[in-house]
């Protein structure tokens, strides 16, 4: 596939166009490989997905073996969670149309599937019809036993796993566990981000998951390492980016690995010479596009969440936003009030955790979408 522009923002595509993540790409795939699971967090949009298809492709190496990717965002209960892995699991084993529509039937019967068409791309999928939370169970042990008949090591990725703790009708973590124990030929990375769900699925003596899983977090890729990346293939596609010019973007984007590649991939596509006034007119282009979306906040946010948000925007980082020095310094409401506006904001995923001190362990917050931040101090 021909790539015009090399910092994809939309999907993983090989590895020359992906940084970095060597550590972690040999820890998650040692793991699999040694019939351990993992547990993968790091906040929306530091890559996880790139990751996990990275991984995948070093492991889909190995002869017999089938990996398996499966996004369950969009999973608010059982029986969507199985229509989703339902379709991940066939589209893996077959992945032709041919083979699709002569499996669907053989190998899913007793769930009465539906085989759909897509009416833009004509791809098949299966539908399921919903069943009481008991039969749910049943159908996602079904699955299971597919993965069990496969003679080859399935590698299998359950992206947001944190959405199976909402799910109204069914303990999905104990269903889950007791299938991937009679299930050996199976090794599961559960990718996240929301910190404090994974934790008390895997850390939690109580829960099913408890120390099931290995457990590795994404932090920001090194600046340097990301802006030497940023040079390289600037260069391979005959553009010129100074390396204190891309540490610059990386800077400006607070090391966010989504928000890094939007800018490079604005810049790239910008046909001037990428010197320091054309970058900074790229970022100003970018923070009045974030115009409509802030009034959608500011109309949606109280008062106290909107100037707490304006607040830590404009410092960048900081790790006391509920003390007396920094609700002086920018006219803020008292630290009770404060306390209940960072754990909305938090919720929205408008700030983040970004770190914690060495010394004092403190968190530090951020705004989680840099752009947002800059619209803060330059509009």
């Amino acid at each position: 596939m021909k790539i015009d522009n090399p910092f994809l923002v939309t999907a993983y595509v090989s590895p020359q166009f992906f940084c970095d993540r060597e550590a972690e790409t040999a820890t998650i795939a040692g793991a699999l490989r040694n019939g351990r699971h993992v547990m993968l967090y790091s906040p929306r949009r530091y890559g996880k997905t790139g990751l996990i298809r990275h991984v995948f492709g070093t492991l889909a190496k190995q002869r017999g073996t089938t990996t398996v990717f499966a996004d369950i965002y969009a999973a608010d209960d059982a029986h969507q969670f199985n229509v989703i892995l339902v379709n991940a699991v066939h589209e893996a084993l077959n992945p032709s149309p041919k083979l699709f529509l002569k499996n669907a039937m053989a190998w899913f019967s007793a769930l009465r599937p539906v085989v759909q068409f897509d009416e833009l791309s004509g791809q098949p999928s299966i539908a399921l019809e919903r069943a009481k939370h008991r039969k749910e169970e049943a159908t996602t042990r079904e699955i299971f036993r597919i993965l069990r008949q496969q003679k080859r090591t399935i590698f299998l990725a359950l992206d947001e796993f944190q959405q199976i703790a909402a799910f109204p009708d069914v303990r999905m973590d104990a269903v889950l566990r007791t299938e991937l124990q009679r299930s050996p030929n199976v090794r599961c990375i559960f990718s996240g981000s929301q910190r404090h769900i994974l934790q008390d699925l895997f850390n939690n003596a109580t829960k099913p998951f408890f120390g099931s899983a290995d457990q590795v977090e994404l932090h920001r890729i090194d600046r340097t390492m990301y802006a030497a990346f940023a040079c390289t293939l600037m260069k391979r596609h005959k553009r010129s980016l100074a390396k204190d010019d891309a540490l610059f973007c990386y800077d400006w984007c607070n090391g966010h690995t989504y928000y890094v590649q939007v800018l490079l991939n604005r810049l790239f596509g910008d046909a001037r010479p990428l010197v320091r006034a054309t970058i900074v007119d790229v970022m100003r282009s970018l923070v009045r596009e974030q115009d409509a979306i802030m009034a959608t906040l500011r109309s949606a946010l109280t008062k106290g969440q909107w100037d707490l948000f304006a607040a830590i925007s404009r410092e960048g980082e900081v790790d006391t936003p509920t003390g007396s020095a920094f609700i002086r310094k920018h006219g803020l409401t008292s630290s009770a009030a404060l306390v209940h506006a960072l754990q909305a904001l938090l919720d929205r995923e408008l700030v983040y955790i970004i770190a914690h001190r060495a010394d004092s362990g403190k968190p530090v917050y951020a705004p989680y979408n840099p752009f947002h931040g800059a619209w803060f101090k330059y509009r």
